[in-house]
């Protein structure tokens, strides 16, 4: 039995109940259906990339299982000198001069241009970024191709603990992107 009468804000917004004392086991098994369902639905969201399926890497016997950012796959994909051609990132032209590559690239092997290419990465995100995550990205950047100038842009900037909220409290067909 749980001697707090009231409940987190968070766990507010997910049970519907303000107190612990109306929070009855048909309205939490109902809850925790909803929090598994938002967790599957977040895992077939990515169902149709061929690379950035999973953020989970299972382990072996002398590695335990760990987690692999999506943001640290992406980065670690665009500066892969020996794949040109990844399966999820596209290249998508924006000016006369790739509309000609591209079309040339049909008579001939002209190779399309590699993000990892330029002096400047821009990654935006859409939903939101922690400062963790954009450091993380600065410093892993860093590391694979020093020089490069890497901007880390979002619609909004997150505390670690608007996370949980945003996954599981929040109206997910009509989100608040932030701006």
């Amino acid at each position: 039995f749980c001697e707090e009468s009231e409940l987190s804000p968070l766990l507010q917004k997910i049970t519907d109940c303000d107190s612990s004392i109306n929070l009855s086991f048909h309205k939490s098994k109902i809850a925790t259906d909803e929090l598994f369902t938002s967790l599957r639905d977040i895992a077939g969201a990515r169902s149709l990339m061929k690379q950035f399926k999973s953020v989970y890497v299972p382990g072996n016997h002398t590695h335990q299982a760990s987690y692999k950012p999506l943001l640290k796959q992406v980065v670690e994909e665009i500066f892969q000198p020996e794949r040109p051609d990844s399966a999820d990132i596209e290249h998508v032209s924006s000016g006369l001069n790739d509309l000609l590559k591209t079309g040339f690239s049909m008579f001939m092997k002209v190779s399309r241009p590699h993000p990892s290419d330029h002096p400047l990465l821009i990654l935006f995100v859409v939903g939101g970024v922690t400062v963790s995550e954009a450091k993380m990205v600065k410093d892993l950047v860093a590391s694979l191709k020093p020089g490069t100038q890497v901007i880390v842009l979002s619609t909004r900037l997150l505390k670690p603990l608007n996370i949980p909220e945003l996954l599981f409290a929040t109206d997910r067909l009509h989100p608040d992107l932030g701006f």
